[in-house]
């Protein structure tokens, strides 16, 4: 299992945008398989940082996630969206427990 935690701090006169990117995104990947979740959140004292938690079965999840069109529309407005980031952190995780 492959999980991802990026963050990132949206310009405050995009964060609209970035929601409606975010939404879109989400809804993609959640119908990619071998996405097990895919959430991205907005932070409760800081509505500028945008945190998204990605969990893949495998490497070809992270990979058929990565060919969406979604995916390549918010990387295109990515440098125009972000004040600051993104910062992300990748973690390899050979088991897990309810």
């Amino acid at each position: 299992m492959i999980i991802y935690r990026v963050a990132g701090k949206v310009r405050s006169r995009r964060i609209e945008e970035a929601r409606r990117t975010f939404a879109d995104l989400s809804a993609a990947s959640r119908a990619v398989p071998g996405v097990v979740s895919f959430d991205i959140a907005q932070d409760v004292t800081d509505p500028e940082i945008f945190v998204s938690v990605e969990v893949y079965e495998d490497q070809p999840a992270v990979d058929r996630q990565g060919e969406l069109p979604e995916l390549r529309a918010l990387m295109a407005c990515l440098g125009d969206l972000l004040a600051d980031g993104p910062h992300g952190t990748v973690f390899h995780v050979s088991a897990t427990e309810p």
